[in-house]
């Protein structure tokens, strides 16, 4: 009996205690026993954040916000534990609004937070330099939408790697790296899931209208434009979103974040995520041995979000500003399978290096005229368009060069 009282007392000790620490009020309405249930519904649902997830208090706190927020306005106990299970289901989704929530809320240290999210994903790099994710939760499909949970991950990986070492610091900055494939994996089955047209292009162009974002198409794609041979005229142009920062939540910045690869002439997206095959166990095949020179090519030459923020020709950056050279250029090594990609196919010397290489893509005009030339005279029309860029030391776009648009017979 005295221990049975015992632990009673110690029950009632631990549940005052978890309550005073998250501040959590039930209304009365509730009446005494769904009052007792939603408490203990909630309190097993923080102990399993805490415990299994690795969330702090702050995070914790702002998922019982929340919770308080969804569950309140029901009426009946259905609706409300069904909301708390809503909820709950949320934080097990990387990249949602309730996990982006809880993540800002998080008073944890950027670098930890960046681990945190790998290790919610169960990050590994395979043996053949791959990054696989094998964790219990789920990385959000509508990611592309989340504009807030790009900005705070961009602004964390900014805060403990924008230097002369970059991602190359450490092993969480390789497995950051190597992230961002699966980032961009979401955003390419996002627009080609959820937006009418004929063509990615189309569909692209219908998610900006739709969404109110602008794209740009200013920054260099010549790390898009990888050939096995000599190298003639673009094939690729490259495309960024959004073209300038919409967040208004503290430093965050998501501007030319998002990134996408399209071919002039058939406007369909390239990307490493065309031509992946998957294993029977549901992960990547990773052996470049298994890839073909067509599907090496798309490899080569996929898009590639940014950790930092290209400087195209937006003129909203400093130009001391160097965070995109430090962790998006000069990164980490990349899979085995875009390492044998890049042996095989090479981005040409741009003409600012004294190359042949200039884009052909600034602005959506572009892209029709460049279209509209026939097959045999685009290699004379290009070289015609570089040579005026080069002597006026500017690229504008093949439809406002001066020469770039004339046709030869």
């Amino acid at each position: 009996m005295p221990a049975l009282v015992a632990g009673f007392f110690s029950y009632s000790k631990s549940w005052r205690h978890f309550w005073k620490t998250y501040s959590s009020k039930v209304p009365r309405e509730f009446g005494p026993l769904l009052s007792f249930n939603f408490k203990r519904a909630l309190k097993k649902q923080i102990q399993l954040l805490k415990k299994k997830d690795k969330w702090d208090q702050a995070a914790l706190q702002e998922y019982i916000k929340r919770v308080q927020e969804r569950t309140f306005k029901q009426t009946r106990p259905q609706e409300i534990f069904e909301a708390m299970a809503k909820e709950f289901e949320q934080t097990q989704v990387v990249g949602s609004e309730v996990y982006t929530q809880m993540y800002l809320a998080s008073r944890l240290r950027s670098k930890k937070k960046l681990r945190l999210v790998l290790r919610h994903l169960g990050a590994r790099v395979d043996q053949f330099g791959f990054l696989q994710l094998t964790g219990g939760h789920l990385l959000a499909q509508e990611l592309l939408l989340n504009e807030l949970f790009y900005g705070a991950f961009r602004f964390d990986v900014c805060q403990v790697y924008a230097n002369e070492d970059g991602l190359k610091r450490d092993s969480l900055g390789q497995r950051i790296h190597l992230f961002r494939s699966w980032l961009d994996r979401q955003n390419l089955n996002y627009v080609r899931q959820n937006y009418r047209g004929d063509t990615d292009f189309a569909k692209l162009q219908n998610y900006a209208y739709q969404t109110g974002q602008s794209l740009d198409l200013t920054t260099n794609a010549s790390f898009h434009n990888r050939t096995q041979g000599n190298f003639t005229y673009p094939k690729y142009m490259k495309i960024q979103v959004p073209a300038s920062n919409t967040l208004t939540f503290g430093k965050l910045n998501n501007a030319r974040m998002v990134e996408f690869i399209v071919d002039l002439t058939t406007e369909k997206f390239v990307s490493e995520w065309n031509v992946y095959h998957e294993t029977t166990g549901g992960q990547i095949d990773s052996d470049p041995n298994h890839y073909d020179l067509t599907e090496l090519a798309q490899v080569a030459n996929t898009e590639s979000l940014n950790y930092g923020i290209p400087h195209g020709q937006q003129h909203d950056m400093s130009n001391k500003e160097h965070a995109h050279y430090d962790l998006d250029v000069y990164h980490p090594n990349d899979p085995e399978v875009r390492k044998f990609a890049t042996k095989i196919f090479h981005s040409p010397k741009t003409m600012a290096k004294g190359g042949n290489y200039v884009d052909l893509i600034k602005h959506l005009s572009d892209l029709r005229v460049w279209q509209s030339i026939p097959l045999n005279q685009k290699p004379i029309v290009y070289s015609k368009y570089l040579e005026s860029s080069r002597n006026k030391g500017i690229v504008k776009g093949i439809a406002h060069s001066d020469n770039g648009g004339n046709r030869s017979s």
